[in-house]
């Protein structure tokens, strides 16, 4: 066993001590850097004693053999070390440690300043090797030896050699104590340093597990929010489906007067066709039978082509009129107006274009108008709904009023939230319609939705669409 091998595990040590999470590599390494400093010191104190030995040409303290005899013993437990008997190792170390405190608090003395400093070290030994229940059995044990020939040497039973008190102190006593002082100094650091490693361990542990909270979280939320996007998407779709299911049988009325007009038409053509000698009277009335039924069967056509749209959903930023699309709304709404006893107004410019979603454009539409239809049928007289088109310096603005029920002050603020309705109690609203126009005109077109309402004089909604926001968020 060389010094080599000492300084290699001390550094060890000291560089690396992350990687020392096991409590038997911890020990071993701690044991490697005591017996490092057990070594040093004695090599000095072995130095001095052969100094003392020359110059003095007597024993002065501790015997030389004995001083050279720690040393080897001190090598052979560096190879206990190596061989893993780190424990036992321990054991050896502390007690040899104790054989000079002993016989030196015996021979000159208890108050000997070598020998207490002895005792504090094998205290400290005991605490950062053995554990804390060792050292203070260790601890019991010196007291009680430091009262018993304290009492000894007071009644002159044990002799003590104190002709150290009448000597000058000597500069090789002062190098021992040193030397000692040294080695419990190393011993204070390596247990404050272990408790700074593990103090640092535990704070990046923290740390790690603040950025992994944090990092989870995000990742929560991010999930949330697309899972909710998810929900939304799907209960809009829903909600278009039984809407437009909800309107078909008005639809389906508004298909019978052209359906019929087409038939009673081409029933005149049939007998204007069965005349025995049609005239050119018969063939001009035939030829305008057959003119109003082509136009009863485009009507039947638009009216087809626009709930089509509307139901498939068909996306993407196009060319359009907003004054046409709003005229198809108000095709598909009639039925369910008339029957509300409810007249629908439509103005502004007409010419108007503006390249966007046209099927998201109606379905904002649609669900503004079928609310304000909703607002205004219980009332006994006829009501008017006034839609305006109008265009600002870079926006268009659609009004749409009614003079329907109104909203409360407490729902104002309420209305565009999603599942919120005044109208649950009756069975007619889910509370989506309004949350799903504010979604298509904030994310869609990049524009605002906002109502003033007054409690039974009825609400004005404005939507304000910028020409040059273009946007598909499905």
């Amino acid at each position: 066993m060389t010094l080599k091998f000492l300084f290699k595990h001390a550094a060890t040590y000291i560089t690396v001590p992350p990687n020392l999470v096991e409590e038997k590599n911890r020990q071993k390494a701690v044991l490697n850097i005591l017996l490092f400093f057990s070594i040093a010191a004695f090599v000095i104190i072995n130095i001095i004693r052969i100094i003392d030995h020359i110059i003095y040409n007597e024993e002065r303290g501790l015997p030389l053999w004995s001083t050279l005899l720690i040393l080897i013993f001190l090598f052979f437990l560096a190879a206990l070390s190596r061989h893993g008997k780190i424990r036992f190792a321990s054991i050896l170390l502390i007690f040899l440690y104790s054989l000079p405190m002993v016989f030196c608090l015996i021979v000159w003395g208890a108050d000997l300043p070598a020998g207490l400093l002895l005792a504090v070290l094998i205290i400290t030994m005991s605490v950062v090797l053995l554990g804390a229940g060792v050292a203070f059995t260790v601890t019991g044990i010196i007291a009680v030896f430091l009262i018993f020939i304290t009492e000894l040497q007071s009644r002159n039973i044990l002799i003590v050699q104190d002709y150290w008190r009448q000597e000058t102190n000597q500069i090789s006593d002062a190098v021992v104590y040193s030397v000692l002082l040294l080695v419990s100094a190393g011993i204070a650091w390596l247990f404050a340093h272990g408790i700074n490693q593990s103090l640092a361990r535990a704070k990046n542990s923290e740390e790690a597990l603040k950025k992994e909270r944090d990092s989870l979280e995000i990742k929560v939320k991010e999930r949330t929010q697309e899972l909710r996007q998810a929900e939304q998407e799907k209960i809009n779709q829903l909600y278009r489906l039984a809407e437009f299911g909800r309107l078909s049988s008005g639809v389906f009325h508004d298909l019978i007067n052209p359906l019929t007009a087409v038939s009673l038409n081409l029933e005149q053509v049939a007998g204007e066709a069965e005349s025995p000698k049609p005239d050119n009277q018969g063939i001009s009335q035939a030829k305008s039978y057959l003119r109003q039924a082509l136009l009863a069967a485009h009507k039947m056509e638009n009216l087809i082509a626009g709930v089509k749209r509307q139901i498939q959903k068909e996306s993407g930023p196009t060319t359009f009129t907003p004054s046409k699309e709003i005229t198809e709304i108000i095709q598909i709404l009639a039925f369910k107006a008339r029957r509300a006893n409810v007249k629908i107004d439509l103005t502004g410019e007409e010419e108007l274009n503006f390249t966007g979603d046209a099927v998201k454009f109606g379905q904002i539409i649609i669900n503004l108008l079928a609310n304000a239809i909703d607002a205004s049928e219980n009332s006994p007289a006829a009501q008017e709904i006034k839609i305006n088109l109008t265009q600002g310096d870079d926006r268009i603005i659609i009004t749409i009023s009614d003079q329907g029920s109104g909203i409360a002050p407490e729902n104002i603020d309420k209305i565009f939230e999603p599942f919120f309705s005044t109208k649950k109690k009756s069975g007619q609203g889910l509370g989506i319609g309004l949350a799903t126009t504010k979604d298509i005109v904030e994310k869609n077109f990049g524009g605002t939705v906002g109502v003033i309402s007054e409690l039974g004089a009825g609400s004005l909604f404005t939507v304000s669409l910028p020409f040059n926001s273009i946007k598909n968020e499905n």
